[in-house]
């Protein structure tokens, strides 16, 4: 059954024979069920700028973490070597991002996990909040670690989900 009108076969994209044509599609339909879940049907294709907002969630982790280290205001006892080395994780993780194709997102779950460990930590030990006698600027950038950890594992997790894809990768949108 070949549609000689096809948008994908008049682009010159050949799926026949791929995993994407012999694969079962219902295979996300849950048994007894009629349909996929819903999230299953919400796609982005996006993967240079999915790219570029991981790289940039990962540098305001670093970012963040740099100027709580720069602070006198430590989190709780020998937070600075973790804090550093957060944000030489995070550089490295920035500037290979930028500068190969490689496909690096577990080492940016391993940032935002190092992050959201020390954010713990931070509200165990002596966080620096503003009733602890920090700034107001100092809070939000310590707010600012959490916040993007947050956000880069919510993203990582759509990325695994299959509703948003990073460059190299491509879902072949042809419509």
């Amino acid at each position: 059954m070949e549609d000689e009108n096809s948008p994908a076969l008049r682009a010159g994209v050949d799926f026949r024979g791929s995993e994407n044509a012999t694969r079962r599609v219902l295979r996300h339909v849950k048994p007894g069920k009629n349909r996929a879940p819903l999230l299953r049907y919400v796609r982005f294709n996006l993967p240079r700028t999915t790219r570029l907002l991981l790289i940039a969630m990962v540098a305001l982790i670093g970012g963040a973490s740099a100027a709580v280290a720069l602070s006198s205001h430590a989190p709780f006892p020998f937070a600075m070597p973790v804090l550093w080395g957060v944000v030489g994780a995070s550089a490295v993780f920035v500037a290979v991002g930028l500068l190969t194709a490689a496909r690096l997102w577990n080492w940016g779950l391993g940032i935002a996990l190092a992050s959201l460990l020390v954010y713990l930590g931070g509200l165990v030990g002596n966080a620096p909040y503003v009733w602890n006698g920090a700034s107001v600027a100092a809070a939000a950038i310590w707010n600012l670690t959490l916040v993007g950890a947050t956000g880069y594992v919510v993203l990582f997790a759509a990325l695994r989900y299959g509703m948003i894809v990073a460059a190299p990768d491509n879902q072949h949108f042809l419509d």
